[in-house]
């Protein structure tokens, strides 16, 4: 399977043939989630902490698989590079999933089924992606540089409420690549890369589809990403804090609209249930040491907006339904599975006003 040749690729080669054996650490455990709508899956994430050069701080490569329990399953390879004496940042993603879905009508959706066709919409989605960001440090925090991506989307309706729904939302086959620019103002320390305590982390991104590489209509999108962490009650607790938002052009199809649970944004959310042009989202997390041990408890909430709509394929296909105000919450225990430079193993519970509910087993923060 190529998608599965490329994440091993990146990590077998990418990562370890920049590193000594000696500044390498292994680590693999389980991850699990589960929730209502896309049921519960289990899988497998190797981890490996590497460096490059003794002046650059610590990288980190992932692959990580899951399968669930409606057939879905999913791999992905991560690569994030710290190089050249922390001058250079590279971000390396590739991967795909096929998730076999369900989703019942709602009351708002613009057209109403035939008794005989039912409101259970079944349908199957592929997705392929590859990404590659690079950037450069150009003062003090402050980096620039840019990003090219791959985005091949495929759906397959599996009964006749499938293809009524597909086509009322404008959902269809897209295979588009992408052109971007990055400018991003990262403090934390050489020691802080996974486990964040005293820093903040503002990305503003600007990405562009232009017609001539896929995309039936030309878009763009615009996002910023901020993130500031400081010391909680105690001197290991930290309250951690994100702010994003995504403005997308009118012609965006559903594949790139801003969505709820993508990116960590708002756990408990079925990723690319709810989505919109237009996202404004905020959220916060509290992570407690518990002291003499190797665990974290941890409490979190956060709201979003979604506004904008979508394009579908009429005037009257408008996604509006999805517009308007979300909030989560939940608690997770967090396992320090790597010492030297804080990675966490976690378990999150999260649930949100839509009564959805949703749990994850994985490594590293959600922000």
């Amino acid at each position: 399977m190529p998608t599965r040749r490329l994440c091993a690729a990146l990590l077998l080669v990418s990562a370890p043939l920049f590193a000594a054996e000696e500044q390498m650490s292994f680590r693999a455990m389980p991850t699990l989630s589960s929730n209502p709508t896309a049921g519960t899956g289990a899988g497998a994430t190797a981890m490996l902490i590497y460096k490059t050069d003794e002046r650059s701080s610590p990288s980190q490569a992932i692959l990580t698989g899951q399968y669930t329990d409606t057939r879905s399953y999913n791999l992905f390879a991560v690569n994030k590079m710290f190089f050249g004496e922390d001058r250079f940042q590279s971000n390396t993603l590739a991967g795909g999933l096929f998730n076999n879905s369900m989703i019942d009508f709602g009351e708002d959706i613009p057209v109403t089924p035939p008794a005989e066709v039912g409101t259970e919409a079944r349908f199957d989605v592929t997705i392929a992606v590859a990404a590659q960001q690079l950037l450069y440090r150009i003062a003090k925090h402050l980096y620039a540089g840019g990003q090219l991506f791959y985005i091949d989307q495929r759906f397959s309706a599996r009964n006749d409420a499938g293809r009524l729904f597909l086509a009322a939302n404008g959902i269809e086959d897209s295979a588009r690549g992408g052109i971007g620019a990055t400018l991003s103002y990262d403090t934390r320390s050489k020691s802080e890369k996974f486990f964040p305590r005293r820093s903040q982390l503002v990305s503003l991104i600007a990405n562009d589809f232009p017609q001539a590489w896929g995309s039936k209509e030309h878009f763009y999108n615009i996002l910023l990403n901020a993130r500031d962490y400081r010391r909680g009650f105690r001197s290991g607790d930290v309250l951690a804090t994100q702010f994003y938002a995504q403005y997308s052009s009118e012609n965006t199809p559903d594949g790139a609209l801003a969505a709820l649970g993508a990116r960590n944004v708002l756990r408990g959310f079925v990723i690319g249930q709810y989505k919109a042009r237009n996202m404004i989202a905020a959220q916060t997390e509290y992570r407690y040491r518990i002291s003499g041990t190797d665990f974290r408890l941890s409490a979190f909430g956060g709201y979003a907006n979604l506004s904008g709509g979508s394009k579908g394929t009429s005037d009257t296909a408008n996604r509006a339904r999805d517009n308007g105000d979300y909030y989560s919450g939940g608690a997770g225990v967090h396992y320090i599975l790597q010492k030297e430079q804080n990675v966490d193993y976690r378990v999150n519970f999260a649930v949100t006003n839509t009564n959805d509910y949703a749990v994850y087993a994985n490594i590293n923060q959600a922000f």
